[in-house]
Parts: structure tokens; C-alpha cells; sequence
């Protein structure tokens, strides 16, 4: 976190040497960094600037790119390029356009549908403007392939859909050595999807396969298209304390959270949508703004299936980690509120915490913690 400051308020300074060197004050956003991330169905494309600017973009169809033209805005740099070589970019060109004018070119690779908005700072993020570039087809087919998995599926084969949490511009909790929470989970969900779907009767399924940032909203919904059976959000915990270390799982809440760490700990894990890049408002746990969202799952016995399943995976996480609480809490996590779906949200150990940091890169270590998850799964569903 210090060292992404420092390098922003770095580029600020060079910025500001710029901008002042002729005496004269030039009122102009500075385009810090560009960042790009691709997932199944699209490419997201993030700017990092001092101010926030105005935008206007035009699609050229032959060759595709699209082209964005950004007002008094200037650069650190008379041109860069980035190339980019996914299935939907090949290059991205910024380069200056006059005085207080910079220009943005993506390279396409085929006809894409381009969205485009500002977001405010927040936390060590400046002022962003994100631009997806979506396959539109391919996002149509993603959906309908998992709703397909309700028909193909065979007689009692059970669905379970893994969530690594975090992802692109989200990188989650960081530790000590650097270790973003993003990438721990993803390798654990891949090893975990990969020894379930060795039993003949579970056909698991993940969220995100690649480092880019799903929606929380989304992610429950994936579990909806799929109509899972179970589904699990993957997470390293966080503290300011460096000592403190250990596993915990937690279910939602109908109503407030059963203390005020599971409190913190979800505020801090629904504000994934601001740090990845989504416009929305901030959540709160204002019972009257929860309640119409989980009817479905106040009517039904979701809940009860969601505590028995954190019992079973609580029990057998002993094997592999200390454990910070020995049952499991409940607070108001956005990804938990799949309607219908028993649901639960993993800390796996303290991503901040030297020990747990260490063994979290261990192979081994995260090995052993999708068998125990995979055990747990089997376990709950005989």
C-alpha cells in the first residue's frame, strides 16, 4: 500500500515539474499509468489520472479500434505504447493531441462493445476511467452454457461453484512479502475445482479463472445460471495486528452481523466493487435495503443449509490451520446472497501474518487446503 502511494505521489511531483516549468499553472489532469486486464468475454482497459476529465470516444470499423480523445489532460511522456496481444487487443497508443488533449487508441482485434466510465478516488486509488471492450457473443454464450449445465447434467450429480475472491484492479489483502490475496485464492480454487471434478458425482465450476475482477453481484449469479448446489467464496484474511493469524468461515446475515469483526470484515469485503471498478453505492447493513434482496432466502432453508455446511468445513480445517474462531459468523457479504444456494465465505489464514503468509505460498499448503475444502464438500453432500 505505502509503495503504491509513494509512486503516485511520485508522478504527481514529475507531473507537477512539468506543468509548472514554464511558469505558467496549466489546469490539466495527468495521466499517471495504464493498466489492462482480460477475461472469457471482454478486456478492461484502466487509466490512472490527478483530476478527473472529459471524454469522447468514436468506434472506427476497418481496421477496429476505437478511439478516445480526453480533455485537458495531458501526458508524462510524447507517446506511449502498450502492447497488449489478448484475444480482443493488440495494441493500446496514448499519445498527446495538442496543449491539454491526449488521445487513446485500442487496437482490435475484432468489432467489440466499448462501455466507458469515471471513478472517483477512493482509498490509494485516484481518479480512474475504466473502458471495456466486450465481445458481446461471447458473453451471450457464456451465460447460456451455464444455464445449459441444468439440463445436461446426470441424475444426482451435484454443482458447486468456487469463487476466488479479488481479482484485477482488486488485488485483496496484501502481505508482508508483497503476497496479493488475488492470486493465493485463484491457485486454491483451481486445485480445489480440479480434485472435485475427479468424483463422477460433482461437477465444480469457477467464477473467474484468470486475473480480472468479477462484480460480487455477478459472482452469486454465476451460482444462479449453474443452479449450484453449494457455492464457496475463497479469501485470505487481513489485520493490523501482524500477530494475529488463523482460519474462519462465514455465512450472511438476515439481519446485523453476529459481532463486530464479522462487521468490519464484510464492509471491507463488499468494497471489492469500488477497488475493482464498478459503479455503485456503498453498502450498509440498513436491514430495510437487505431485506427485499433475501425473501427468497428467508422463505426457504438456505440459511440452515449455509451453517451446516460452515460447521462441516470448520471441523476439518483444524487439519491444516489454527483456526481464529471455532463456529463460524454471519454479516452482510454481498457474494453470499445467492437466493436458494447454501453459501459460505472462507478466510483461509492471514495473508498479514508472517506465518500464515508463508504457508499460503507454500504449494503443499495450498494443495492440502483444497483437499480438506473438497473433503468438507463430499462430507456435507452424503
Amino acid at each position: 500500500m505505502r509503495t503504491a502511494s509513494f509512486r503516485y505521489f511520485f508522478l504527481l511531483l514529475i507531473g507537477f515539474s512539468i506543468i509548472f516549468s514554464n511558469g505558467t499553472p496549466v489546469s490539466a489532469a495527468l495521466v499517471t499509468d495504464i493498466r489492462f486486464w482480460t477475461a472469457p468475454d471482454h478486456t478492461r482497459v484502466v487509466l490512472d489520472l490527478t483530476d478527473s476529465v472529459q471524454y469522447k470516444g468514436s468506434p472506427i470499423e476497418n481496421p477496429p479500434q476505437y478511439h478516445l480523445e480526453l480533455k485537458d489532460a495531458t501526458l508524462l511522456t510524447k507517446k506511449r505504447e502498450v502492447d497488449v496481444n489478448d484475444p480482443y487487443l493488440s495494441k493500446i497508443i496514448l499519445s498527446p493531441l495538442g496543449k491539454k488533449k491526449v488521445k487513446l487508441i485500442l487496437h482490435q482485434k475484432k468489432s467489440l462493445n466499448v462501455s466507458i466510465f469515471p471513478l472517483k478516488p477512493y482509498q490509494d486509488k485516484p481518479h480512474r476511467l475504466v473502458i471495456n471492450l466486450v465481445d458481446a457473443s461471447l458473453e451471450k454464450k457464456e451465460i447460456e452454457d451455464r444455464r445449459k449445465q441444468k439440463e445436461i447434467r446426470t441424475k444426482g450429480t451435484k454443482i458447486v461453484v468456487i469463487d476466488p475472491g479479488h481479482g484485477g484492479e482488486d488485488p485483496g489483502a496484501i502481505g508482508p512479502k508483497k503476497t496479493m490475496e488475488k492470486d493465493i485464492v485463484l491457485k486454491v480454487g483451481t486445485k480445489l475445482v480440479h480434485l472435485l471434478n475427479q468424483d463422477n458425482e460433482i461437477q465444480a465450476f469457477l467464477t473467474r479463472k484468470g486475473d480480472y475482477f468479477i462484480p460480487l453481484g455477478d459472482r452469486s449469479k454465476m451460482a444462479t445460471d449453474y443452479d449450484a448446489d453449494l457455492f464457496i467464496s475463497l479469501h485470505t484474511d487481513a489485520s493490523f495486528n501482524p500477530d494475529t493469524r488463523g482460519s474462519s468461515v462465514y455465512c450472511l446475515s438476515l439481519s446485523g452481523a453476529t459481532d463486530e469483526a464479522a462487521r468490519i470484515l464484510a464492509n471491507k469485503e463488499n468494497l471489492s466493487n469500488f477497488l475493482g471498478g464498478v459503479i455503485s453505492k456503498p453498502i450498509t447493513n440498513r436491514k430495510d435495503e437487505i431485506e427485499p434482496i433475501l425473501v427468497d432466502l428467508a422463505q426457504s432453508d438456505t440459511m440452515r443449509e449455509s451453517f451446516r455446511f460452515a460447521e462441516t468445513v470448520l471441523e476439518d480445517l483444524k487439519a491444516v490451520n489454527l483456526l481464529k474462531y471455532s463456529s463460524y459468523r454471519q454479516a452482510n457479504f454481498i457474494v453470499l446472497r445467492a437466493a436458494k444456494i447454501p453459501s459460505v465465505l472462507i478466510e483461509m489464514a492471514y495473508i498479514t501474518n508472517k506465518e500464515d503468509e508463508r504457508l499460503l505460498n507454500r504449494n503443499d499448503f495450498q494443495g492440502n487446503m483444497a483437499k480438506i475444502i473438497s473433503s468438507s464438500i463430499k462430507r456435507y453432500f452424503k
